[in-house]
């Protein structure tokens, strides 16, 4: 697999020169078999939000699952990850100027994992009506496009939930950060982490009274994603612990990476893994998002004759999110045992599913 951002300017040419060509030459960005593939297969081409690439999370599990279906039904993939929102756009508005004007039969299928690009996909969608080989695939919204183009939307109220209910095991000082509050995604696992954590069943010996602070890493639509490691220490010195067991919850996408990083390098406080199952003796249990799984099922779909639904929702009583419970050390592994029994793990684990359908209606 090769990754690859390039400048603006190499980049569209180097798009326009694959989603066009039917020779071997040049038109191949990944190449599932030595052997070569033919400049006609199918063809995915990704388009994330700025520097979201390389995040140890979400946007790499994206890609994950794209190169697995590629790998499976011998694809051709392009991973475009911008520098800017504007680079992005500008990356959008040539496909969707090619697009219109294609005259080939070669399948393509665009999928556009990020917000950030939310008003254009729904002001120029219906751009590729003209295009029958061409389809489009937007990841996440729970809004599904006007016109041409599929979406998926992965809640991830219930799975925070389940995890807010089991923190007590570990903290009862908690602080709780998001990239931004103008994500849904975001936001509704930011309030289902809260309400199962007020909400928890579990006490322990000697509880204290719970503290959950909130922070917010930006103001805008495609910020707080990605952070210097000056911001997330300063935020982590400045926070105001008022117990002996600290927790951090980072709903901040790669700024997590930043996170766990240094709580690692200077042994400070425990966290909780965000998107994918994290092994650290810091991290006791994970909250996943199988984005990759939910990717690599829309491709197959998009194959298929009947081809990808206008909208499809996978969540917590699906089976794409969920809480993975592993504690590392001795310490962590007693609490666990005996404060969290399979019978209220299960329990806890209905409750967040009836919780999330609740929230979504």
């Amino acid at each position: 697999m090769k990754t690859i951002k390039w400048l603006l300017t190499a980049a569209l040419i180097c798009c326009l020169v694959l989603m066009m060509s039917c020779t071997k030459d040049g038109d191949t960005i990944y190449q599932p078999d030595p052997k070569d593939q033919a400049g006609t297969a199918p063809l995915v081409t990704v388009i994330y939000d700025p520097n979201a690439l390389g995040d140890r999370g979400y946007n790499d599990l994206i890609c994950q699952g794209v190169e697995k279906a590629a790998h499976k039904y011998g694809l051709r993939t392009m991973q475009l990850s911008p520098a800017t929102v504007d680079e992005g756009l500008a990356y959008l508005q040539m496909i969707f100027q090619t697009m219109a004007a294609t005259q080939d039969t070669i399948r393509r299928l665009f999928i556009v994992a990020a917000a950030s690009y939310d008003d254009f996909l729904r002001k120029n969608n219906r751009r590729l009506e003209s295009s029958p080989y061409t389809n489009l695939l937007y990841l996440e919204t729970e809004t599904p496009l006007e016109g041409k183009g599929s979406t998926v939307y992965m809640p991830y109220y219930g799975a925070m939930y389940e995890a807010g209910a089991i923190t007590p095991v570990e903290a009862t000082d908690v602080l709780l950060v998001g990239a931004n509050p103008l994500v849904k995604t975001v936001t509704d696992a930011m309030q289902g982490y809260t309400d199962g954590f007020l909400a928890s069943p579990i006490v322990t010996e000697g509880q204290p009274e719970k503290n959950l602070v909130t922070a917010w890493l930006s103001d805008k639509v495609s910020g707080g994603f990605t952070i210097a490691d000056t911001t997330a220490i300063q935020l982590l010195a400045n926070q105001q612990w008022q117990g002996d067991c600290h927790l951090l919850v980072p709903i901040c996408g790669g700024s997590a990476s930043n996170f766990r990083r240094l709580i690692e390098m200077f042994s400070l406080y425990d966290f909780v893994g965000i998107d994918c199952a994290v092994v650290s003796a810091h991290c006791n249990f994970s909250v996943v998002k199988h984005i990759d799984r939910a990717v690599l099922r829309c491709i197959e779909q998009w194959l298929s004759p009947e081809g990808m639904p206008k909208h499809q929702t996978f969540g917590l009583a699906d089976g794409y999110t969920g809480v993975e419970v592993h504690p590392y050390t001795d310490d962590s592994k007693r609490r666990f045992a005996s404060f969290l029994s399979d019978d209220l793990q299960q329990r806890i684990h209905q409750e967040a599913i009836r919780k999330e359908a609740e929230y979504e209606k």
